[in-house]
């Protein structure tokens, strides 16, 4: 059992929990690269509710003979979109992993609808109003991850030859929700979960306190968090939106992310805690990504 804090406390100034940006999403229809193939598939939730693009990169380095680590990373779009070349190269000269990225069907980075109900939680199995936006429904993690089990695995395996020892999966925001709620009910999937800034409020802390609850678990969490997320700014003022935001945060408390990785490493997990004192929420998903791909402790 392993327990390490990171602080990377430099201040900038940030715009504090950044909303999702929907401009059109770069690579969607493919990419070119000296040191990764990308193949691009398509497929259909069970209900025929959701429509995914997953982007499987294969590095062109030969596999390991146990074949290559993987990192299978939602909010693929945005996961394609920020990938540099300059990190592609890096990643080719060591342990290049394959890179799974589930996006969805749509030329956004984000396709919010799809991504509220396949990253949360249920309530007790039942569909979930998004108190962040009531036009939207949660509570299809579980039916996401028997995706990602019975489909993404499957399809990515045709792809390269996947070491199934080492896995990773990766979210950020309503993702890093979802890798604590996969690590909480499927925790043999995966031998690695990165959860960036995870939306621990979710259904009024409850799952926060689900999380700080959790006995005899095994395999490492690697946790992010922004600081500079932790409060608003009084310049910002108080409207409506902000309101709302600060009414939700406060199911959880400002260190749940912290507490969380704490009681996860006294279950008998292997943990890191990384915070970025300079990042916001936003910014934080590219910094999280290289962590999640670079594959180092």
């Amino acid at each position: 059992m392993r327990y390490i804090i990171f602080l990377y406390v430099l201040l900038a100034a940030c715009t504090v929990w950044a909303e999702p940006v929907f401009e059109k999403a770069k690579y969607t229809d493919g990419r070119d690269s000296q040191y990764y193939t990308f193949y691009y598939d398509k497929a259909v939730s069970a209900d025929g509710g959701r429509r995914y693009r997953i982007i499987t990169g294969v590095p062109k380095k030969a596999a390991p003979e146990k074949g290559y680590r993987a990192v299978y990373a939602v909010d693929g779009n945005a996961v394609i979109h920020h990938i540099t070349e300059a990190q592609l190269k890096k990643l080719s000269a060591d342990d290049p992993p394959v890179i799974v990225a589930i996006g969805y069907d749509e030329d956004v980075l984000f396709h919010m609808p799809s991504r509220t109900f396949d990253f949360t939680p249920s309530a007790d199995g039942k569909p979930v109003q998004d108190e962040l936006d009531p036009a939207r429904t949660g509570g299809g993690a579980e039916q996401f991850i028997d995706f990602i089990e019975r489909t993404v695995f499957p399809l990515s395996e045709t792809r390269a030859h996947i070491d199934r020892d080492r896995k990773t999966l990766f979210g950020h925001s309503y993702g890093g929700l979802f890798v604590l709620s996969a690590l909480s009910g499927r925790p043999q999937l995966f031998s690695r979960y990165v959860s960036a800034d995870p939306s621990l409020w979710w259904q009024k802390g409850d799952f926060y306190k689900k999380m700080v609850g959790l006995t005899d678990m095994h395999g490492e969490l690697i946790m992010l968090k922004g600081a500079s997320a932790e409060g608003y700014k009084p310049s910002q003022g108080d409207s409506e939106r902000v309101a709302l935001r600060k009414r939700l945060y406060s199911y959880a408390p400002e260190d749940a992310a912290l507490k969380v990785t704490r009681a996860l490493s006294a279950a008998g997990m292997t943990t890191q805690y990384i915070e970025y004192g300079y990042l916001s929420h936003g910014p934080l998903f590219p910094v999280s990504l290289d962590a999640a791909l670079s594959g180092k402790e």
